[in-house]
């Protein structure tokens, strides 16, 4: 069968920062795209294939002027042996997808591909003659990225305490920074970036961001985790190998008017892989010296470990128990180390002991002195009970 190409027609699109319902400071999650409605489907009993015959369905989803395409599949049931493709032409980005799915719901958002076109291919066996029942692909919308998401980040608004000490996480690697990805999500009809991180607790591979990211299983399930986004020197561009995951369960969240976080699981067990931090009910002391990996604007993972461009001034914690945006009183505290859009839900990290004392969520919250802000672990500690297993140091 030919590959059949559909353009989708793409009106009113643009960029934008935009939050959940929060808080003047927020630190917001960064739209990146918009859903765009899209249908095409196999037939109720599409055709088997062969040796000579591997791709018995294909769809080109062409969306002009996308930097990146994700592919919502309201059916996805294949028998075994089958299997669904989605790539970019080149073949850069190229995921496979079995069965009914991650989750064995036959409903899911595909993985990003970084182009304005995507292949969607549809693989069958030869062995299967017996099969029975309605198998098959339905598409049903689009996510049309309307942002770079692997650029400098230079559209997204930045909260720069002076001047941007932030750096390329290889300038740093005494600092422990796999457990930290980049988050891409739906929500609303629109796609968004933010920070988030494997946590030690009571379900494997449990990561933790910001409420005003997102907090529900609904958006858990578009969840694209990734892991190793970041350059391999500490001065290059050349990217890493990445790994990517899928959301998993929803656990746990607390309003951006409260604590601000919500934890959830990934699948495939990326805590094998990448490690975990702890978080520590320990509170923060003013000039504690800190370390701050993130992922701001979206773009390869960044560390605050200075305050300043020159690299002279380290990164600490400048207040504690402060209440800051609307947050729970006395829950807060301030740095002015360097953040943007898309760093919402990183780690603040004890940089002596490694533990996590802080997530942080505000960002210009103090003007004199600059600063930004975290919620203190020892809170979300007790807020989240056992789903956490919080140090005491």
């Amino acid at each position: 069968m030919l590959p059949k190409t559909r353009i989708v027609a793409v009106t009113a699109v643009a960029l934008a920062l935009v939050g959940a319902a929060a808080p003047a400071g927020a630190q917001r999650r960064i739209k990146v795209g918009d859903e765009l409605p899209y249908a095409a489907a196999t037939p109720a009993a599409y055709p088997l294939g062969g040796v000579d015959r591997p791709v018995t369905w294909s769809e080109t989803v062409a969306s002009p002027g996308a930097t990146f395409l994700r592919i919502h599949f309201a059916k996805l049931n294949l028998p075994d042996g089958d299997y669904l493709t989605v790539s970019s032409p080149d073949g850069s980005d190229f995921w496979t997808y079995t069965g009914k799915g991650p989750r064995g719901t036959g409903e899911l958002w595909s993985f990003m591909v970084e182009s304005d076109t995507a292949l969607v291919e549809l693989h069958s066996g030869s062995l299967l003659k017996g099969r029975t029942g309605r198998f098959g692909v339905a598409i049903d919308r689009i996510a049309h990225g309307t942002a770079p998401v692997n650029e400098d980040g230079s559209f997204v608004e930045k909260v720069i305490c002076g001047t941007d000490g932030k750096e390329n996480v290889a300038c740093h690697t005494s600092v422990n920074v796999n457990p930290v990805a980049r988050l891409s999500f739906q929500s609303g009809g629109s796609s968004f970036l933010c920070t988030g991180w494997l946590v030690a607790g009571s379900n494997s591979s449990t990561m933790m961001t910001n409420n005003h990211c997102f907090s529900t299983q609904t958006e858990v399930n578009t969840v694209q985790a990734r892991f190793n986004y970041q350059t391999t020197t500490c001065t290059g561009s050349t990217v890493a190998t990445t790994t990517t995951y899928a959301g998993g369960t929803f656990l746990k969240t607390s309003s951006v008017s409260d604590l601000d976080y919500t934890l959830f699981t990934l699948l495939g067990n990326p805590e094998a892989t990448w490690g975990e931090y702890t978080a520590t009910s320990k509170s923060p002391a003013v000039s504690m010296v800190i370390d701050f990996p993130q992922h701001p604007g979206g773009v390869v993972k960044k560390i605050a470990y200075w305050k300043d461009s020159a690299h002279t001034l380290r990164c600490n914690v400048s207040t504690i128990n402060q209440t800051y945006g609307g947050s729970d009183p006395n829950t807060q505290m301030g740095y002015s180390c360097d953040t943007e859009g898309g760093s919402s839900g990183s780690p603040v990290l004890d940089a002596g002991t490694g533990r996590a004392i802080g997530i942080h969520h505000f960002g210009g919250v103090s003007s004199n002195p600059c600063l930004n802000s975290a919620t203190q672990m020892r809170h979300i500690c007790s807020h989240a009970g056992s789903l956490l297993s919080c140090a005491t140091n």
